[in-house]
């Protein structure tokens, strides 16, 4: 038994074909890639990374000031609140903060939230949240009578099955 084979020839317009397909679909993709990136984050930080930069010195004196607090410090969250607890280097609960905070995206600005802490007793502070699944980051501003200014920022994953 024997098959019969029918060859083809390939011709110039085919090469062409061929390759104005192929690098067609590259630019395709790279378009797209390149439209979505921009589109969905800016990038930024901070408006100016310059003038930020100026007070680097400052903000590092007042991390390190903060850090010999020896303050006890314990985040926490759940699917719709912040919380966190306060205590002194002696164990003494810290009742007195005024706290607000943003909670922020990592990689958008679409979902960022300000949070304004509530007082709930013995050192603990909570604040209402819409938590996704995915990687937030929460930024904590805290003043108070008596007790040291505080500034911290949060970094955790919310798992999809919580």
């Amino acid at each position: 038994m024997s098959m019969a084979s029918i060859e083809r020839e390939l011709k110039g317009g085919h090469v062409l074909a061929i390759l104005v397909a192929f690098f067609g679909i590259i630019f395709a993709v790279n378009f797209l890639l390149a439209y979505l990136a921009n589109s969905t984050w800016s990038g930024l930080v901070v408006e100016n990374g310059y003038v930020a930069s100026q007070s680097f010195n400052s903000d590092l004196a007042k991390a390190r000031a903060q850090e010999a607090l020896g303050w006890k410090v314990d985040f926490s969250y759940d699917e719709d609140s912040v919380k966190i607890g306060f205590a002194d280097a002696k164990g003494a609960k810290i009742d007195t903060l005024n706290l607000t905070g943003a909670l922020q995206r990592t990689v958008t600005d679409k979902e960022d939230q300000k949070l304004t802490f509530a007082w709930m007793g013995s050192g603990l502070y909570s604040a209402p949240a819409r938590l996704a699944p995915g990687l937030w980051e929460v930024e904590v501003d805290g003043k108070g009578d008596g007790v040291a200014d505080y500034h911290k920022i949060f970094r955790f994953v919310v798992k999809a099955d919580q």
